[in-house]
């Protein structure tokens, strides 16, 4: 018995087999054809008509998209574009029911969407009555409206036709080449107002005091307002902006390019809606409230402190010919010698240099910066470990001159609150100040590794002594 049924399920694997070979092999599959039969960059004008809203969308001959319903605004060109190049490659998959008798199953009374496209040429299509996915693969019930017959399509179709107004309104906010700025001006609701310059290729602050700037530091607050864009559009035409915090914003930052023109970003308070973590944002005095990321206002809530050049020393290392060294080791000296050697002399012994270690010492120096500027001038430096520094190096130019000293600190903090679970009970801060200035800087770890190094690590490690032959 066992052996018959088996050999009668082989038989029909066979014919099953068989059949579906043949078809594949000899039947060919229907042509899908376009729903609409209209190409992409023919289309001038889209409308999506929903059960609780209208969009219009529409653009001239070359010209870019604009919103023209329910506002008039710019759109978004790429979802725009999309959206078009969505419409134009419709295809239809199969004819369901060429008369239906009731539309209610196919999500067609009422229609989610319907879409209605005009060309440059003035002529409108039908248009196109989207309904509900199938229960089962991945097509969508549409319907054009000059036709009864229901068809199939992807269901990408009906998510891709699903838009609201914000999904299509620019979000840019800003808009300049950073290569145009003439100067950047961040002003806080405190007075304290922070201008910075550009100097040629370089940036300067000019106001409260003038200092060289931190270029990188500029750029990257530039950054962030010529890439900001709206993650919310608030309000287009506020009657009163007091309630957004910007009728005296927390922070003003201004940008003026070379031919004059200004633009600049208001900003106000957090946003109060439930789920909400941007803040309140307005350009210039126009009218329209948005909002934007959080870290767009924290990136540029900076002082002067924060735009300032960090360099700690800088100092040519072909210039140096001695570098005198004090850490909790002892004293030690690396000396230049002759053919571009080092010596490293601790008291009255001299050591011969390893060479690439003694430069990369005088690498640090060729532009020796913090991780930020804490205070300028320094207060006192106790708080800071300077008064008993780590280490402290002075460098000696080839005249015998003094080309500039560093002192290294490094303490221990404990938190004035309980600390997170898992972190460590204390921290510790990494601080040095120069001869070239009054400020104290935050150091990296890194940069203190680096710097503060004991005088065996200098000194040419001895060749390895060769096993005698047997």
């Amino acid at each position: 018995m066992r052996l018959r049924n088996t050999i009668i399920v082989l038989i029909l694997f066979a014919i099953v087999g068989g059949y579906a070979f043949i078809v594949g092999r000899y039947s060919v599959p229907e042509a899908q054809r376009k729903l609409l039969a209209v190409k992409q960059d023919d289309i001038a004008k889209i409308e999506l008509r929903y059960s609780d809203r209208d969009i219009v969308l529409e653009r001239g001959k070359g010209k870019p998209w604009r919103l023209v319903k329910p506002i008039g605004a710019e759109a978004e060109q790429t979802q725009a574009n999309n959206l078009a190049r969505a419409i134009a490659d419709c295809a239809v998959v199969r004819t369901v029911d060429e008369k239906p008798a009731d539309l209610v199953p196919f999500g067609l009374k009422p229609p989610t969407t319907t879409v209605t496209v005009t060309t440059f040429d003035k002529k409108t299509l039908p248009a196109i009555e989207v309904g509900k996915s199938t229960p089962i693969g991945f097509n969508a019930y549409v319907r054009l409206a000059d036709s009864p017959a229901v068809l199939l399509t992807e269901a990408v179709f009906p998510a891709g036709m699903n838009k609201t107004v914000n999904d299509l309104r620019v979000r840019d906010l800003m808009a300049f080449k950073l290569d145009d700025v003439q100067k950047l001006i961040i002003a806080r609701d405190n007075g304290q107002t922070v201008e910075i310059d550009r100097d040629g290729d370089r940036w300067k602050i000019v106001k409260p005091t003038p200092y060289a700037a931190d270029d990188m530091a500029v750029r990257t607050a530039l950054s962030t307002l010529v890439n900001v864009k709206a993650s919310d559009f608030i309000a287009d035409a506020p009657g009163n902006v007091t309630q957004y915090g910007l009728e005296k914003p927390h922070l003003a930052a201004t940008v003026v390019l070379k031919n004059g023109e200004q633009q600049s970003m208001l900003f106000g308070f957090k946003q109060s809606e439930q789920g909400k973590s941007g803040i309140y944002v307005r350009r210039g005095e126009r009218a329209p409230v948005y909002a934007v990321a959080g870290y767009v206002m924290s990136s540029l809530d900076k002082s002067a402190l924060d735009f300032r050049d960090r360099t700690i020393l800088k100092a040519d290392p072909e210039a140096v010919a001695t570098v005198k060294v004090k850490n909790s080791d002892g004293e030690f000296t690396l000396k230049r010698a002759a053919g571009g050697k080092w010596d490293v002399m601790i008291g009255s012994k001299t050591s011969e240099g390893d060479i690439p270690v003694v430069e990369r010492l005088l690498n640090q120096f060729r532009d020796l910066k913090g991780t930020s500027i804490v205070a300028d001038p320094m207060p006192s430096a106790q708080p800071f470990g300077l008064d008993n520094p780590a280490a402290e190096i002075t460098l000696i130019g080839k005249d015998g001159k003094d080309l500039g000293a560093v002192k290294l600190a490094k303490i221990s903090v404990r938190p004035t609150t309980p600390p997170i679970p898992g972190e460590p009970a204390q921290r510790t801060e990494y601080y040095a100040s120069s001869s070239a200035s009054k400020a104290v800087f935050a150091l990296s770890d890194f940069s203190f590794a680096q710097l503060n190094k004991p005088a065996p690590l200098y000194m040419a490690k001895a060749p390895p002594v060769a096993a005698p032959s047997k």
